[in-house]
């Protein structure tokens, strides 16, 4: 994966992460579904390394990640992934 052509490296977490976004473009994807699909568990309420994993992508695939546009939140649902990076 690049971004501004320079190679990005992913954790195994991150990927799986980033794939099961990537495989619902334009579909919210809940939270319990994203844990399911990325890490093929139950989602704990208070379980925050997916809230991490997902910061942790922003960082690496948004052009201002304190304004996501590929991988946004869909505000009591979970995360959206938006390829073209439109609202």
């Amino acid at each position: 994966m690049a971004k501004n052509g320079e190679q990005i490296a992913l954790t195994t977490g991150e990927f799986s992460m980033l794939k099961a976004l990537v495989r619902h473009p334009r579909q919210p994807v809940s939270r319990d579904k994203l844990a399911q699909l990325a890490r093929g568990r139950e989602f704990e309420p208070f379980d925050r390394s997916l809230d991490v994993q997902i910061s942790r992508l922003r960082k690496m695939i948004e052009p201002d990640p304190a304004q996501p546009r590929y991988i946004q939140t869909v505000w009591g649902v979970g995360y959206v992934f938006v390829p073209d990076g439109a609202a």
